[in-house]
């Protein structure tokens, strides 16, 4: 380089440095005060922060979803049961239950919800599990408290286990006697065991406590009956439905009755009123196929064949898994001497049917199927079926009206 820059360089403040430390020292002054103001609007923004975030979100088209609270969550639980999603109801109890897994009014609430549900069709077995499961986890927790015994007596119940259903339940009694639920639920572990007596007095202990109880007027009319009063049954089965009327199961206890005592007395009314809890319930729920099976059964038992075949028509076509509304349509196609078809939908529940436990399972689709085949000239294939169903069923109906449809084929045999 040149000398003019040296010489330039050592008369400059540049040469001794000088330009430096001025530089550092207005540099900190301009770092203080930036830092200064940095903290002070962080401050801001952590002060302001619920405010200020949704704002920056929704410029960016983010909405933002508040963290529900465990109240909240269960409180949304309660509005969705008493609008009859009981979906919902357990979406939220869920999540009330996950910030507070030993609340006992939380988890009673969940594994009610799930009992609920699991009425609506008869193939939600996992409702029946989860309930279980839920209630046996809150007697874990709270092995005094008797209304965590009272819910797992309502999930052993329901799950079939009625023995120690009833054992859970007088423990639940013996801790909070003044409670109805337990009441309730052991007339209905009773009346399965078929304890009449003892059942009759727990389900009016029940309703003493609450007269509009859920369970305490569906186990009294279970059990009146059973004693032959179908009338006060009914009245019952009423009050029940009552209890919620967005609810879809009670309803489905209420046709039944109706039906059942409208036919045997020939009652126009009663069946009407069968047909009206249907059709009430498919005011709520346009899909409900056990609502169109239950319809199918109650035009076919009127008489009216048509109406009953298009109800099972649509249940099939909106759900073809459930298989009721298969042996129902089959039923209604042998009464009217369509057989093609009427072997065509027992195929179908058979096929659904045999994946089952044979308890659970209809013989109906097994010896109707057989008997449609019979009278179709088809002993080939109503055979096979008929030594099948006569493996494990213990219906004495369907072993009698089998029995005759093997006779009829082991004599054209023979012919």
């Amino acid at each position: 380089m040149s000398r003019d820059y040296y010489i330039r360089r050592a008369r400059s403040a540049l040469g001794k440095g000088l330009i430096f430390r001025a530089r550092r020292r207005r540099g900190r002054s301009a770092l203080v005060i930036l830092l200064s103001l940095a903290a002070l609007g962080l401050g801001v923004v952590f002060w302001q922060l619920n405010t200020i975030q949704p704002v920056v979100l929704a410029a960016f088209g983010i909405v933002q979803t508040p963290t529900m609270t465990v109240i909240e969550a269960a409180r949304q639980g309660d509005l969705a049961f008493w609008r009859g999603n009981l979906s919902a109801a357990i979406a939220h109890y869920t999540h009330a239950a996950r910030l507070a897994p030993t609340n006992v009014d939380i988890v009673y609430e969940l594994a009610r919800m799930h009992i609920y549900r699991s009425y609506d069709d008869e193939r939600n077995l996992a409702d029946q599990e989860a309930a279980l499961a839920y209630a046996e986890q809150l007697v874990a927790a709270h092995p005094r408290n008797g209304r965590a015994f009272a819910i797992l007596c309502y999930a052993l119940a329901r799950s079939e286990r009625s023995e120690e259903a009833a054992q859970a339940c007088n423990r639940a009694i013996a801790l909070n006697p003044e409670d109805p639920n337990p009441h309730a639920y052991l007339a209905l572990a009773y009346y399965d065991l078929g304890r009449y007596d003892v059942a009759f007095e727990a389900a009016q202990r029940a309703l003493r406590l609450d007269p509009n109880h859920l369970e305490g007027n569906t186990a009294y009319a279970f059990l009146l009956a059973a004693a032959r009063r179908p009338d006060r049954a009914l009245d019952h089965f009423k009050r029940a439905a009552a209890y919620n009327t967005r609810l879809e199961f009670p309803y489905f206890n209420l046709g039944a009755q109706a039906l059942a005592t409208g036919l045997q007395r020939g009652d126009q009314a009663l069946n009407l009123l069968a047909i009206n809890a249907y059709d009430t319930v498919l005011g709520m729920n346009r899909r409900n196929v056990k609502a169109y099976t239950g319809l199918c059964r109650a035009y076919f038992a009127t008489g009216e064949r048509n109406l009953a075949r298009d109800n099972c028509r649509t249940a099939v076509d909106i759900d073809p898994s459930y298989t009721p509304a298969w042996r129902w349509l089959g039923e209604v196609y042998y009464r009217t001497m369509e057989y093609e078809r009427a072997v065509e939908a027992f195929d179908a529940c058979r096929a659904l049917d045999s994946q089952v436990p044979p308890p659970l399972r209809q013989a109906e689709c097994w010896f109707y199927g057989g008997l449609a085949y019979l009278s179709l000239g088809d002993c080939k294939r109503a055979m096979p079926i008929f030594n099948d169903v006569l493996t494990w069923t213990t219906s004495a109906r369907a072993i009698e009206l089998t029995n005759k449809g093997v006779a009829i084929c082991n004599q054209r045999e023979r012919n």
